[in-house]
């Protein structure tokens, strides 16, 4: 039995496996614990963005009309056990230690029986399920990895509905070159004739869609982004109307999440509509109580308002371009000082090319440990084309200390915006939140 530190170190040593799709190691996995997946009901979601904000606004929806509902999420972005919630909750550290051990001790078993254990994310996925199963959550909202088809998640065959939100390129390696078979993949996880809601989109993704839906008999809703209004932008949020739904307020910041709104009430009003989840009273005045309490980080969240700072996940070029759109929209006369680091296998550069139209400077970074991660140099050569005033830190605490003096340096009307991998925000949050408590220097 794993204690909370030695289940961390288990998860983390599995990494050196890299990423292997295919179903077989989980499929093998589940059944050594009797298939816990096979209790729950899920809301699967894949995309290329958009998936946590949807997940998290469908999920508190659902649980403020009167069901238990579980959520699991990846990359996990504030601790290694952040991407397992119930009603909002993140796992404990004596379940997260429970449950790992259960599942280690399968992997064991696996390994003995193929010769091969489980990746870090089909593990992860395994302890969703069991962890979900203990909870004895009535629906699950269940985030897929990079990709659809071939993604551990996909061994689910309990699907209420599926969700595609915003899919543009990434992965490419994995998913391909084009956005009809990016979409293709991402589609896959339409395994039987249950409900789909897709965001509109381009007419190839559209079509990939159309045609996975078709082969199983699934009834395809499509939210049309031009249909859906920003009534007000709030400090803390917006308020949108799509269809039926007037002036609902969601407390995310972002003109990107009135689409992800969009979607997620599409979701629930077909969950509401084919009396798909019978313990739930669906109402609402409910799904608005349950998108005034959404909470979901790393997603133009502001942390600090003195200076003016926001971390954004934006770390593909689609992403790029949602974040530079909320920035001229809502900064279009402020100093913006960006910070940035990305992954290597990024689209990186256009990421940059998009987001340095918005900048005054530019302070790229690297995560420290991390081989996916590119150096800060790099980044800022590639930052350098377009924005005169870019500099490179050696760590994050230097990148923070830069962005602090330049925005003192450029006065009242300037904002700090940190973008990029989520492998450096969560260090980047930490040192400003230490630093609004007069303890930036602090270790980390």
């Amino acid at each position: 039995m794993f204690d909370y530190a030695s289940a961390c170190d288990y998860i983390e040593r599995s990494a050196c496996l890299g990423s292997r799709p295919g179903l077989e190691r989980i499929r093998g996995l589940c059944e050594i614990l009797g298939d816990p997946q096979e209790d729950l009901s899920y809301i699967h979601i894949a995309g290329t963005n958009g998936k946590g904000s949807t997940g998290a606004m469908i999920a508190s929806a659902l649980h403020a009309c009167g069901l238990c509902v579980g959520m699991y999420y990846s990359p996990a972005v504030r601790g290694i056990k952040d991407h397992y919630m119930t009603d909002g909750q993140i796992i404990s550290d004596d379940d997260y230690a429970s449950v790992v051990s259960e599942v280690a001790a399968a992997n064991e078993k696996l390994t003995d029986r193929t010769g091969e254990g489980a990746t870090q994310f089909e593990l992860e996925t395994v302890v969703a399920f069991l962890y979900f199963k203990n909870k004895k959550c009535d629906a699950v909202v269940l985030e897929t990895g990079m990709g659809g088809r071939d993604d551990a998640t996909n061994i689910v065959t309990n699907k209420i509905c599926c969700v595609l939100t915003s899919i543009s390129f990434d992965h490419m390696q994995y998913l391909g070159d084009t956005l009809y078979d990016i979409a293709t993949v991402k589609a896959g996880i339409v395994t039987s004739d249950h409900p789909v809601i897709m965001l509109g989109s381009e007419p190839e993704v559209t079509e990939a869609v159309r045609r996975r839906c078709n082969i199983t008999g699934s009834a395809l809703s499509i939210v049309d982004p031009g249909r859906i209004t920003i009534t007000h932008d709030l400090p803390s949020g917006e308020i949108i109307s799509y269809d039926r739904f007037r002036d609902v307020h969601i407390p995310l910041t972002g003109g990107f999440q009135a689409e992800n709104a969009a979607v997620a009430l599409t979701t629930v009003e077909v969950i509401k509509e084919r009396r798909s989840l019978p313990k739930a009273n669906i109402n609402d005045d409910d799904i608005r109580a349950g998108f005034a309490k959404v909470v979901w980080p790393f997603r133009f969240e502001k942390i600090c308002d003195d200076p003016l700072i926001f971390v954004d996940g934006a770390h593909n070029a689609d992403a790029a371009y949602r974040l530079c759109q909320t920035i001229k929209d809502r900064f279009a006369d402020y100093t913006v000082i960006l910070v940035m680091g990305m992954f290597r296998d990024k689209e990186y550069d256009k990421a940059v090319m998009i987001l340095a139209d918005t900048a005054y400077k530019i302070i790229t970074v690297a995560t420290p440990n991390n081989p996916r991660a590119l150096p800060a140099q790099e980044l800022a050569n590639v930052a350098a084309k377009y924005c005169e005033d870019t500099v490179a830190a050696d760590s994050i605490l230097k990148a923070y200390d830069i962005a602090i003096k330049s925005c003192a340096k450029a006065g009242e009307k300037s904002v700090v915006i940190a973008c990029g991998s989520f492998s450096y925000l969560a260090k980047f949050r930490s040192y400003v939140k230490e630093g609004k408590n007069g303890n930036r220097y602090g270790k980390g």
